[in-house]
């Protein structure tokens, strides 16, 4: 072999391998920086995630604060609530995944995908934090239409036993 053509074979060598590594880095989905939403005593970490990726809440709660949290999908049916009361439990921590389900009616991605609310009820404590107020509060959240590892969790409709 001569020298131009071992030349020429190692800078081919060298450009496929750079096209592999730009495409495995292209197809990791990253996920979105940590930007708390805060509303009345409950945050979430961020307001934006990924299909497949963690909704990690917490909640500082004061002792006379007393209510629920209501997670609601884009179509407006709640997803998961819980109970608070801050003179039982007046911190703490939960989160969630949604997930393609039947039981809860989520069939597709599209089901997952879109705006999301957080509907806090109940007695909480003013912006202020001096008085008492039975106003609902509310913050949204974003979930987007990528997947966060292999994604064949969300192909097809579970609903339908045909796929």
């Amino acid at each position: 072999m001569n020298k131009p053509t071992g030349i020429a074979i190692g800078i081919a060598v060298i450009v496929i391998i750079v096209i592999i590594a730009y495409q495995v880095n292209e197809s990791q989905i990253k996920q979105y920086e940590i930007d708390y939403q805060i509303v009345g005593p409950i945050s979430i970490d961020k307001s934006k995630y990924v299909l497949g990726e963690n909704v990690y809440i917490t909640f500082s709660l004061h002792p006379l604060e007393d209510g629920t949290v209501a997670f609601n999908r884009p179509d407006g049916k709640t997803y998961y609530s819980f109970d608070f009361n801050g003179s039982l439990k007046p911190d703490g921590k939960a989160y969630f995944r949604p997930s393609l389900e039947r039981v809860a009616d989520m069939c597709v991605k599209e089901d997952i995908v879109g705006t999301w609310t957080v509907l806090v009820t109940g007695t909480t404590l003013t912006e202020d934090r001096k008085n008492l107020t039975l106003q609902p509060k509310e913050i949204q959240f974003e979930f987007i239409d990528k997947v966060l590892q292999d994604g064949t969790q969300f192909n097809g409709n579970v609903c339908d036993p045909s796929e």
